[in-house]
């Protein structure tokens, strides 16, 4: 019955979790942004630029708090690992809290500057009663795996003064007696336990933040294998970690654990199960509430589950057919480039606190190719121009700040526009998915097909290449994306430099193996599978057929044929920048001709016959 009544409660919890992914995704849908990955049912607090200050600042709790933007790969995969390290840090939530913040979101950027967040996602460790804005209190952790993050919260709690007497005690008592630490402890405590461990081991401390919300009636304390305490309590090196209750008459008696013999024992859940079942036998605390531990073994069982249901539903019936046509045949919309231009400029440069040394050059180098090859409007090719001039003005560098006085210039011939609503082509099923990293890869692959096209003798083919590998080294905020970025364009330099056309090839297959390794995580749009580029839809003779009248391979040559077609400043709709203000009919006329007018007539008729399905 218990293991029915189980099942069921799991079975509740991922319902929950599914349904309050659904509520905030709809919820972002309405206002055109996601808010936040996560919602109070995560066990996170979710902040924004209106509530930060007043909930973490002078605080008389800890916190840990993630900083990712939702646009960012990365941070989407690494959501559920945040959300485990709330679960199973949710009984330490009198001395530490968990929270989270989208720097994506409102006005949310200039608080993620502030604490100096140039990458994303970032958890900073505040410690309790931090000032208003003395962000320097702030640590940073590395976004790693749970545990080890759990074992760094440990660690910095324990390299904070204790001015409150009921603040867990994680300093080793070795040189003291039983009866001293009966003095130690208030007279409102009911039992006194001792974890005998060796000195780095986290066991103690974590059971301690474990039962931390009873510290006012349970006193637990640690003593470590190389004092003389644990010699008392007759036990050999072989036996710790131990955990022993003091009675009244101040004399050990060991509770035993129920040990298994694998390898991989979880000595910490061991020892929390024995001591709830040491309280619920003597019921000594008062109000002891076991069903608030029982929640946390639901619900990583739950989160567990719904990963695991998420990748099966990812993977269901997931092949060309299931493409939305019009995002198939639209085409490159200039409302996406410039879209990311402004937040590249705008938000995502600035936060590099010094640009200098090989972030200058990089910024350098990669406005010099914007200006050389962008397909821009005469404005926005102006307010390049002008732009260079300016960064090439501060020869030494400058500051993320002075970076962004410099780009807020706007004159009536010279502008990036920041005005501009949604993305159109790379428009996501949900606001988390595609965007900006979307938005990037269509400006990469115009700037190559851009310089293909108007460099008519020698050409550089790691101008361009070049340029978009620093800039992401040094400033693209997807921390992991970037260094994978790294790993693939490893062998830029062994690009033919006799191939006019080889930056475009060299780009669009680093994009494919990209897209293959991306395919079925948790950041690809169900809507928008991540497949080959270009589909057998988008373009029938690119592949050619094996026996089995398969598509397997490319056919190099006709590939490059329609990237250069593709990605052209012809192709580029442009009908939603006009200057000219229209109303919502024209609006509308001009969102209905999204659809890419690249035909390939002549191949299209050498394959009607073959491949009917294909159109």
């Amino acid at each position: 019955m218990k293991s029915l009544f189980i099942n069921k409660y799991i079975n509740i919890l991922i319902l929950a979790l599914i349904v309050n992914c659904q509520q905030a995704l709809l919820a972002a849908l309405s206002s055109g942004n996601i808010v936040s990955f996560y919602n109070a049912n995560d066990k996170i607090v979710v902040l924004t630029s209106q509530n930060f200050s007043s909930t973490v600042y002078q605080s008389k709790i800890a916190w840990l708090i993630e900083f990712y933007a939702s646009w960012c790969g990365h941070c989407q995969s690494y959501a559920n690992t945040y959300r485990e390290i709330a679960i199973d840090t949710w009984t330490w939530k009198t001395i530490i809290r968990i929270a989270a913040i989208n720097c994506y979101a409102g006005d949310n950027n200039a608080l993620c500057r502030q604490h100096s967040v140039r990458g994303y996602p970032a958890l900073r460790f505040i410690p309790p009663e931090t000032i208003l804005g003395n962000t320097s209190k702030a640590i940073e952790i590395s976004a790693t795996d749970a545990n080890v993050v759990k074992k760094r919260l440990i660690k910095e709690l324990d390299n904070i003064p204790k001015k409150n007497k009921l603040w867990p005690q994680f300093t080793p008592v070795n040189r003291i007696t039983l009866e001293e630490l009966y003095a130690r402890i208030p007279s409102t405590v009911k039992i006194l336990l001792v974890i005998a461990e060796k000195r780095n081991d986290f066991i103690g401390r974590h059971i301690m933040l474990d039962f931390s919300k009873y510290r006012d009636q349970l006193a637990i304390f640690r003593t470590t294998t190389d004092g003389k305490l644990w010699r008392k309590f007759n036990v050999s090196i072989t036996d710790v970690p131990a955990l022993f209750v003091i009675l009244r008459n101040r004399t050990a008696q060991r509770i035993n654990i129920e040990r298994n013999s694998s390898n991989n024992i979880d000595y910490h859940d061991l020892f929390n199960n024995a001591i709830r079942s040491y309280i619920q036998q003597t019921k000594y605390i008062k109000n002891f509430d076991d069903r608030e531990f029982e929640e946390i073994i639901l619900s990583k069982n739950a989160l567990k589950n719904a990963e695991m249901q998420q990748k099966l539903v990812q993977k269901k019936n997931v092949t060309d057919e299931i493409l939305d046509k019009n995002t198939i045949y639209r085409k490159v919309n200039m409302v996406d480039l410039e879209l990311a231009l402004s937040y590249m400029f705008r938000e995502e440069v600035p936060q590099i606190k010094e640009i200098y040394g090989e972030a200058y050059d990089a910024l350098v180098q990669w406005l010099t190719v914007l200006t050389k090859y962008f397909p821009g409007r005469e404005p926005v090719m102006g307010y390049f121009k002008q732009l260079l001039l300016k960064v090439n003005e501060h020869s030494n560098g400058f500051s993320g700040d002075t970076f962004r006085e410099i780009i807020n210039m706007k004159t009536s011939n010279a502008y990036l526009p920041n005005d501009h609503a949604q993305y159109q082509h790379c428009a996501g099923s949900a606001p988390q998915y595609r965007g900006y990293p979307c938005a990037l890869w269509l400006l990469f692959h115009t700037l190559t097909v851009s310089q293909y096209q108007i460099e008519s003798n020698q050409i550089d083919v790691t101008e361009v290449p070049l340029a978009i590998k620093n800039y992401i080294k040094h400033f693209f905020s997807c921390r992991q994306c970037s260094t994978n970025f790294m790993k693939e364009t490893a062998n830029m330099t062994q690009l033919n430099s006799q191939n006019k056309r080889e930056a475009i090839i060299y780009l669009w297959k680093i994009h494919n193996r990209v897209n293959k390794r991306l395919r079925n995580q948790i950041t690809e749009d169900p809507k928008h599978p991540k497949l080959q580029f270009p589909s057998k839809k988008l373009c029938p003779t690119c592949q050619s057929m094996n026996k089995k009248n398969i598509y397997n391979e490319y056919i190099i040559s006709k590939t490059i044929n329609f990237l250069v077609e593709y990605y052209s400043k012809e192709n580029i709709d442009v009908s939603l920048i006009l200057d000219k203000p229209d109303n919502n009919e024209t609006l509308l006329i001009r969102q209905e001709r999204l659809i890419s007018p690249i035909e390939y007539h002549a191949e299209i008729k050498e394959n009607v016959g073959s491949h009917p399905k294909d159109f």
